[in-house]
């Protein structure tokens, strides 16, 4: 660790020399060591990654396939979670080659490891929607608040999350259908049910350099034939109508957990500012 810091590591195609040199600039005028995890190339996969795939739960699903680049996407964050347990790293920060650090970022880090509450996962989430939606929980360093997400934002480009965390995420991916920042919200799959975000958010990403995995957020082709076709309205319906009702119920389960966390957060800062530290 980088004294008080978490492990680094940062996903990137090994032949990504330009968003590794602009990765390399940001850490390193930031303080923070780090280390590149070769991204899995989607186009390349082995027949091992092919099969952690389940493709056809995904067309049912969703009506399509993940693209190539999606699914080496969601094998290479799996890939850092066995990487922690292989090495058993108590905590550990996970950035995309297209994030954007603010310099901020070690301080909020620092705030957090010292666990002013237990945590799962913290994804800084940078969308307006998401900010705007999110619970506010309490402060944690400076500007910045705890906050729970609603529903299932999107977004894995920063993320920090400890190795219990990682060994429950890659249990829900031996055999997978969504990408890696859908399943972090899916919190009913994973159990992970202390996951939060901060506001605002440390990290943002570069909407300007083109996605290595391709921009799908708004592709609604589908790719069924026979069968799965003359189901899928079906197993559409019915992926809706069980999301809506997790995202629900968990709303209501975590209020009394984020009640408590907020006084906890509350009472730490007063006596902080009391101590005047």
């Amino acid at each position: 660790m980088n004294g008080s810091l978490p492990e680094i590591f940062v996903i990137s195609l090994e032949d990504a020399a330009d968003r590794r040199r602009r990765m390399t600039e940001q850490l390193s005028r930031l303080g923070m060591d780090f280390r590149f995890f070769d991204a899995v190339n989607g186009r390349q996969l082995t027949p091992e990654q092919e099969n952690a795939y389940a493709g056809c739960r995904r067309r049912l699903l969703f009506g399509r396939d993940l693209t190539p680049g999606e699914i080496g996407c969601l094998l290479s964050h799996r890939g850092v979670y066995l990487r922690m347990a292989e090495e058993n790293i108590p905590a550990a920060l996970v950035l995309e080659d297209d994030a954007i650090l603010s310099g901020d970022l070690p301080g909020v880090l620092r705030a957090l490891m010292q666990r002013p509450v237990e945590w799962d996962v913290i994804r800084f989430l940078s969308f307006g929607k998401t900010l705007g939606q999110s619970r506010v929980i309490g402060p944690v360093w400076g500007k910045y608040s705890l906050g729970r997400p609603r529903g299932m934002p999107g977004g894995a480009y920063g993320y920090l999350l400890t190795l219990q965390a990682a060994k429950a995420l890659a249990r829900n991916m031996r055999k997978n259908w969504v990408p890696a920042d859908t399943l972090q919200g899916e919190i009913w799959r994973t159990g992970l049910l202390r996951s939060f975000n901060i506001l605002p958010s440390p990290v943002d990403y570069d909407d300007v350099i083109e996605s290595t995995i391709g921009d799908t957020r708004f592709d609604k082709r589908r790719s069924l034939k026979g069968w799965e076709r003359r189901v899928y309205p079906a197993t559409r319906l019915g992926r809706k109508l069980y999301e809506m009702g997790m995202k629900h119920a968990l709303r209501g389960l975590t209020w009394p957990l984020d009640r408590k966390l907020a006084q906890l957060l509350h009472e730490k800062k007063a006596a902080s500012e009391k101590h005047g530290e």
